[in-house]
């Protein structure tokens, strides 16, 4: 029973073989034999494109402190005192230095890593677009009548 089975998955492979380097016909004039038409990607540069939340410029106004780098202090409501003491909170100010901006107003962009550019969601950052050839219907190979 082995034996049977090793003939015919043998057997089966000098078909598959057989089948998979014949032509069939003439190869494709559209793909070239390739199966596959290849073009630049009309809506991104080499694959990237500009991102859309800091449009290149590699960060965006604070979104934790809306861009203002403070905040009213909680401890003190905004007062500088608490009873008749300065806050310790922030020093007498009535605000406290936002930690996620550290006071500059602004952030690196969390859309593009502050690169600037992402990847193109219509190639997948290949900076080109492939489809099936429609002549051959991906198979390289067609019947021409000349």
């Amino acid at each position: 029973m082995k034996n049977k089975t090793l003939k015919l998955t043998a057997f089966s492979f000098a078909i598959l073989f057989l089948v998979a380097f014949s032509t069939v016909g003439d190869t494709c004039r559209r793909c070239s034999g390739d199966g596959t038409i290849r073009s630049e990607c009309q809506f991104c540069d080499n694959g990237y494109r500009q991102c859309n939340l800091c449009y290149g410029n590699k960060e965006i106004r604070c979104t934790y402190c809306q861009g203002g780098g403070s905040f009213q202090c909680n401890w003190c409501a905004g007062r500088g005192y608490r009873g008749d003491d300065e806050c310790s909170n922030c020093n007498g100010t009535g605000y406290v230095t936002c930690s996620k901006c550290e006071g500059t107003k602004i952030i690196a962009c969390p859309s593009c890593g502050a690169e600037g550019h992402v990847a193109c969601s219509t190639c997948g950052g290949r900076g080109y677009t492939e489809w099936r050839c429609p002549e051959c219907n991906g198979t390289g190979q067609v019947d021409y009548d000349d």
